[in-house]
């Protein structure tokens, strides 16, 4: 069977390492999919910084010729020439920005329906280990800092790129002299700006961790909400959600400080370049060096300036890469975990009788676990009942989410019709299998929905119809608003009985030719469990049928009860030949299901109840039956 993984579901060995480079192009690789809006963002952004870089040379030409000469024409219109730039630079930021943020919210909706495709496809093995608040955050918060990325940090990282080699590119070819002086402060911002990276890498990785731990705590507790109330543990789980919380918030404060001092130092350096040109420029200008004029010195100047903001701005925009590529790196965990219960090549869809034969079946849910089941071999015929007992950890369960293939055998082989289940397509067989999990869990929908959900197209009279074979069209008719009644999350606003025949009616409505049913009456009482039984004893009529048996009910009619203990089966046959036989079954008779057989015995003499179907032809045969049971096992 599948081998079960750490970090919560997630597995850390991965096929291919996770570094930040690597990181980063894969995310590049979602913006790839939409050319047309990535060259229409990227057109916007080097016509901005076009025309940006454009106004500070005109404005060497209006001091050196328009102030020189004092020609009023000539400064109005390089005025109206500067207005004109502004007013197409800020038509180019729009499609810049415009396509820029399309882009981001496109490829944060990608990555999530990918998240989410993957964790539906996932099999029972990889949810066993994975908690649900690790998956959200992953799906919301860590995408949501990759969608900043593409929407503040991308864009406005390649705008900063663009016009410091525009900027570069126009200082050198202006004058070199005075190039170098206005450069000079960037090198050590640049190195100032490597070591920053080093930095808040690992402390922001280390915040999402932690807001991932709290996620998870928030989400369990939110579940278990009616345990801690039980044991008053009210003030507990509030202490230790404010320390979790106080660990977040120390580890938060330690990556913004890394942040904040980069500022105050990127600010300090780039104001050097603006000292530095007019320190420069004016020596070179009263000396007669390299044809330095006031209005060259202006425009360096301008240029200067127009390099502060964006070269501030590096380090938020070096802030939102870490956050993404560690972002990312969790997300592609997720994305990269293998699925391990898929369609074989050359799998089939096909329509089944439902013979199912367990083949010297062996199965373990880690490959460091002990085997759950060992040697397993069983037939069950198109219209048989097989009843599955044991006690707690015996491998009950297992059987039965091998057969829709919830999991895969480690040795042997399960077959339906004489086909290995692994050569079936997974849709067509689960299509056709009907099963009641112990935990019925219904979705936060209609009463009509839940029922259909796994035949969404059916009519409302054969919705009805399951219900009705379910024992609960009765209490659902009793709702103000009957079918169309809200059910709450998980369906807490029904009772556990209420929640289970309507488990019970959606796996019916589907009209499966295999039925599983495990412990599926275990949250109703007597006279529910006997009405849902002798509605199922009509259902069952020409399906296979296996029974995770708690309740007698379910026993009493079995053509064959599958005894297990540790894995393994010890004992099988009917229900009176194994109380004769003795052994594990007569243990467990004795432990579990004898107080239910009194009741019940009870109830059938008192006219309560009627007796199971097999034994109602005679009456008189049954009560010997009674009698011969009283006998020997009541105390």
């Amino acid at each position: 069977m599948a081998t079960a993984t750490t970090n919560a579901g997630l597995s850390q060995s991965t096929k291919q390492p996770y570094s930040a480079p690597r990181i980063w192009a894969r995310l590049m690789r979602y913006i790839l999919r939409y050319r047309l809006w990535v060259a229409v963002a990227f057109a916007g952004i080097v016509g901005t910084n076009i025309l940006a870089i454009a106004v500070p040379y005109i404005l060497r030409d209006v001091v050196d010729i328009g102030l020189e000469a004092q020609d009023s024409g000539y400064m109005f219109n390089a005025g109206l020439l500067v207005v004109g730039l502004g007013v197409l630079r800020g038509a180019t930021a729009f499609m810049g920005r415009f396509f820029g943020e399309r882009l981001s919210h496109v490829v944060a909706y990608d990555i999530r329906n990918q998240i989410y495709d993957k964790v539906q496809r996932q099999s029972f093995s990889f949810h066993d280990s994975a908690q649900v608040g690790t998956i959200i955050t992953r799906a919301i918060s860590d995408v949501n800092e990759i969608q900043r990325y593409f929407a503040f940090g991308l864009i406005d990282g390649l705008n900063t790129a663009l016009l410091l080699i525009g900027v570069v590119m126009m200082m050198l070819l202006t004058s070199p002299p005075l190039a170098i002086f206005a450069l000079l402060p960037l090198l050590p911002l640049a190195l100032y700006s490597r070591g920053f990276v080093l930095r808040v890498h690992p402390r922001w990785k280390k915040v999402m961790e932690r807001m991932q731990a709290l996620s998870n705590h928030i989400q369990e507790n939110a579940l278990g909400a009616e345990v801690v109330r039980v044991f008053a543990r009210e003030q507990y789980e509030i202490e230790t959600f404010h320390d979790q919380n106080k660990k977040l918030y120390d580890e938060q404060l330690d990556f913004i400080t890394q942040w904040i001092t980069f500022l105050p130092a990127s600010a300090l350096l780039a104001s050097l370049s603006t000292a530095l040109v007019l320190l420069a420029g004016g020596i070179f200008e009263a000396q007669g060096i390299g044809d330095i004029t006031v209005g060259l010195i202006v425009t360096f100047n301008a240029y200067v300036l127009l390099l502060v903001q964006p070269l501030r701005f590096v380090g938020f925009i070096i802030l939102l890469t870490t956050q993404a590529v560690a972002s990312g790196e969790r997300v592609f965990q997720v994305l990269d975990e293998s699925e391990r219960i898929v369609d074989k090549p050359g799998a089939k869809a096909l329509a089944i009788q439902g013979h199912v034969r367990f083949e010297t079946v062996s199965a373990r849910y880690d490959s460091s676990a002990d085997t759950a089941l060992r040697n397993i071999s069983l037939e069950a015929r198109p219209g048989e009942l097989v009843a599955i007992i044991g006690l707690t950890g015996a491998g009950k369960t297992t059987i039965a989410n091998l057969i829709p293939r919830f999991y895969d055998v480690s040795a042997g082989r399960v077959t339906i019709d004489g086909i290995d289940v692994r050569a079936m397509q997974l849709q067509s067989l689960r299509s056709q299998i009907g099963v009641v999990m112990q935990q019925s869990l219904l979705f936060s929908a209609t009463i009509e929905e839940n029922i259909a959900y796994g035949k969404p197209d059916a009519s409302q009279q054969q919705i009805i119809d399951a219900a009705t074979a379910a024992d609960a069209h009765g209490f659902i008719s009793e709702f103000p608003d009957g079918y169309q009644t809200i059910v709450g999350e998980r369906g807490t606003t029904l009772s556990g009985g209420q929640k289970q025949r309507i488990a019970i009616a959606r796996a019916l409505l589907i009209n499966p030719r295999i039925l599983i049913l495990d412990d599926s009456t275990s949250s109703v009482d007597t006279q529910t469990e006997h009405k849902i039984q002798r509605a199922l004893e009509q259902v069952m009529q020409g399906r296979t049928t296996f029974v995770i048996a708690q309740r007698m009910s379910s026993i009493l009619n079995a053509n064959q009860i599958i005894v297990l203990r540790d894995g393994e089966i010890v004992q099988r046959g009917r229900h009176d030949t194994l109380l004769v036989e003795g052994g594990l079954y007569e243990e467990i008779y004795r432990l579990q299901l004898q107080e239910q057989e009194r009741v019940r015995r009870e109830a059938i003499i008192a006219g309560t109840i009627k007796a199971p179907l097999e034994d109602r032809r005679s009456t008189a045969k049954f009560r010997k039956l009674i009698d011969r049971l009283a006998g020997k096992y009541v105390p």
